[in-house]
C-alpha cells in the first residue's frame, strides 16, 4: 500500500498544473512524430533520424489513439512515470535499508525539482527514470535471491531500458560496482546478463550514434558545465533546494565518520553514488574530448538517485520519522516557489509561446483564411514551423501558403517553409492572411487599426514586403513571449 500512495503523491505532484506551461520544440516534435502520423510513416522517420526516442514515440502513438493531443495529455504519462519512480525509489531503499529510508527516498523522487520538471514533459526523461529505478529494484533482487530467472528478467529490462533511452547503457557500471562490493558471488551472472544486452542493443546504439548531428545544437563544454553538474541536472531552477540538499549530504557524511556506518546504508549509499557519478561522468568527459552530448536533461534517469542518496542522509540525520518528515517538508518548501512560478508558468518551457498561438487561431481564425510562417528568426531553437506541429489540429482549417515540404514526405520531424516569394502565387488568392512572425517587444501586447505599422522587426523582412505589395493591410496583431500573430486583410 505505501509503494501505491507515493505513486499516487508523485503522481498528483507532477500533474498539478501540468496544462498550464506551453508546448515548445522538443514537445511538438513528439506530437510530430506520435499523434500526425501512422506507424509506417513513423518507421521511415526513425530509419533517419529521432531514433532515440523511437521506443517513446511508438508509445505515445498508442496513447493518442485514445486521448487528444492537449498540453495536460500529452503529458500524463510522464507525471503517471513519475510516481512509478517515485514508488521504485521507495521500494528500492526499503530493500537496501529500512522502510523509514524508503518512504523519505520515495517522497524525495516525488518533490525532486528535476522529477517534477520531467512530469509535465512529452518526452521520454520521466520513463527514463522509471526504467533506471526498477532495473536497480531487479539488480537488488537478483542479487540477494540468485535465481536464474530474476537475471533473465534484468537482462531483459536492461535492453528495454536502452532502447527507450540509450544512456541507461552507462548503469552497468554503477550496477557492476554494487555487485563486487556487496554480492560478488553473482558476479558472473551479473556480467551474462548485462553482456547479453549490451551485444542484442548494439545495433540500435550504433544507428543512434549515427543520428548524431541531430543533438549538434548542444554547446562545447565550459564554466556552465559545472552549475549545470550541481544544480540544473537534479535540482532545475531551484538553487537553495541545491543548497538545502547539500548541506544534508556534507552532515550526514559528518555522521557517518564518527559514528557506525550499517551495512544498509553503505549499500544504498554507493549504489546511489555510483548512478550519478558514472553516467555524469562518462557523457561529460565524452563531451569534452570528443562532441557535446552532455545537457542537464539527458541525465533526468539519475535523478532517483540522487532521491535514494538525500533519503538516507536525512534519516542519517534525523534518527526520528518526525524530524525525517519535518526535513521532507522543508524540502517541499523550498521546491514550491520553482513549481508553481517556474515550472509551471505559460512560457515554463524555454519561452516557448506555441500553445497560445494555437488558442489565439482557433478562436479568431476563420476556415479558409490563409497562412503565412515567416520562419527567419533570431531566437533559438529556430526556426519558426515547429510552433505549427505542437497543435496541428489548430492550423488544420487554414490555407497554409508557406508550406513546402511535408515532414511525412521528407521523413524529417517536421515540415519545412517556403520562402515569401514563393507564396506570392496562393497569396494573391487570399482575402485573409494569419502572418506567425518574431516578436516584437516594443509593440503594444494587441493592437487594432486599419492599417497598422508593422514594427521594426517585421517591417524589415521579405514577409512583410511581399505581403504589402499584393495590397494586404495589418488590421490586428497580438504580440505574446517569442511570436507575434498578425492578421492582414486586402
Amino acid at each position: 500500500m505505501a509503494p501505491l500512495l507515493v505513486a499516487v503523491l508523485g503522481a498528483a505532484v507532477s500533474l498539478a498544473g501540468a496544462g498550464r506551461p506551453s508546448f515548445w520544440y522538443d514537445e511538438a516534435a513528439t506530437i510530430s512524430a506520435s499523434y500526425s502520423r501512422s506507424l509506417p510513416e513513423l518507421w521511415q522517420m526513425l530509419r533517419d533520424v529521432d531514433a532515440v526516442h523511437g521506443l517513446y514515440y511508438v508509445l505515445m502513438h498508442g496513447w493518442f489513439s485514445v486521448v487528444p493531443p492537449t498540453e495536460f495529455w500529452s503529458r500524463v504519462p510522464s507525471g503517471l512515470a513519475v510516481g512509478a519512480a517515485a514508488a521504485g525509489v521507495m521500494v528500492l531503499g526499503t530493500q537496501l535499508t529500512s522502510r523509514t529510508v524508503g518512504v523519505v527516498a520515495g517522497v524525495m523522487c516525488a518533490i525532486l525539482p528535476r522529477s517534477t520538471w520531467a512530469g509535465i514533459e512529452a518526452r521520454p526523461y520521466a520513463l527514463s527514470m522509471t526504467a533506471a529505478v526498477w532495473l536497480a529494484v531487479l539488480l537488488v533482487c537478483a542479487c540477494r535471491r540468485e535465481s536464474r530467472w530474476l537475471w533473465v528478467g534484468y537482462g531483459a529490462l536492461l535492453g528495454v531500458s536502452v532502447v527507450l533511452d540509450v544512456y541507461l547503457a552507462l548503469l552497468v557500471f554503477a550496477h557492476a560496482v554494487f555487485v563486487v562490493m556487496f554480492a560478488r558471488r553473482a558476479w558472473v551472472r551479473f556480467a551474462v546478463a548485462s553482456s547479453a544486452a549490451l551485444v542484442v542493443t548494439a545495433p540500435f546504439v550504433a544507428v543512434v550514434a549515427g543520428q548524431a548531428k541531430q543533438v549538434a545544437w548542444i554547446t562545447p563544454i565550459g564554466l556552465r558545465t559545472f552549475e549545470d553538474v550541481a544544480v540544473q541536472q537534479y535540482f532545475d531552477r531551484s538553487p537553495y533546494f541545491a543548497v538545502l540538499a547539500a548541506l544534508v549530504v556534507v552532515a550526514a557524511a559528518a555522521v557517518w565518520a564518527t559514528a557506525r556506518f550499517d551495512s544498509g546504508e553503505r549499500a544504498a549509499v554507493a549504489l546511489a553514488v555510483g548512478w550519478i557519478v558514472f553516467p555524469t561522468t562518462v557523457i561529460v568527459a565524452y563531451s569534452a574530448i570528443a562532441e557535446p552530448l552532455y545537457t542537464p536533461r539527458y541525465l533526468c534517469f539519475t535523478a532517483p538517485a540522487m532521491a535514494l542518496l538525500l533519503g538516507v542522509c536525512i534519516v542519517a540525520l534525523a534518527r526520528s520519522g518526525w524530524i525525517a518528515a519535518t526535513v521532507v517538508a522543508l524540502f517541499a518548501v523550498v521546491a514550491a516557489h520553482n513549481h508553481v512560478a517556474v515550472q509551471r508558468g505559460p512560457y515554463a518551457k524555454y519561452g516557448m509561446d506555441y500553445s497560445p498561438v494555437a488558442d489565439l487561431i482557433t478562436a479568431s481564425a476563420a476556415p479558409g483564411d490563409c497562412l503565412l510562417v515567416n520562419d527567419t528568426v533570431t531566437f533559438h531553437p529556430a526556426p519558426m514551423r515547429p510552433l505549427l506541429a505542437a497543435r496541428p489540429d489548430a492550423y488544420r482549417p487554414l490555407i497554409d501558403v508557406s508550406l513546402w515540404q511535408r515532414a511525412t514526405d521528407t521523413r524529417a520531424v517536421f515540415d519545412t517553409n517556403l520562402i515569401p516569394e514563393a507564396s506570392v502565387g496562393p497569396l494573391e488568392r487570399c482575402a485573409t492572411v494569419w502572418i506567425v512572425t518574431q516578436a516584437d517587444p516594443l509593440a503594444p501586447v494587441h493592437e487594432t487599426g486599419v492599417a497598422i505599422p508593422p514594427g521594426p522587426l517585421f517591417g524589415s523582412t521579405r514577409a512583410f514586403a511581399v505581403t504589402h505589395d499584393l495590397g494586404l493591410r495589418l488590421v490586428q496583431r497580438w504580440q505574446f513571449n517569442l511570436v507575434q500573430v498578425i492578421k492582414a486583410v486586402r
